[in-house]
């Protein structure tokens, strides 16, 4: 399952480090993959992409686990969309 997050903020370091810093904490709750980015025009809209192998992994990572790492890196989402099937 993909899950795509999006957002604007100003202080893109404490995301990337929080992120960098939590990242074998999140593949061992079962994310197979992990990007972030940022707009090249606007700086301050970020994107993130996270594969999840069920929503039930998301779901538990959701619980708690996603919302401390948000609150530590700063950002709050404005849109989280789930999406279930490739065509590829």
């Amino acid at each position: 399952m993909l899950v795509i997050f999006r957002t604007r903020s100003d202080d893109w370091e404490r995301f990337r480090s929080t992120l960098h810093d939590n990242l074998d904490r999140i593949h061992a709750l079962g994310c197979t993959r992990l990007e972030a980015y940022r707009n090249r025009k606007h700086p301050d809209e970020w994107v993130m992409m996270q594969t999840w192998p069920d929503k039930a992994s998301f779901d538990e990572f959701a619980k708690e686990t996603g919302p401390e790492l948000d609150r530590k890196s700063g950002v709050r989402w404005t849109d989280v969309s789930t999406w279930q099937e490739s065509a590829l």
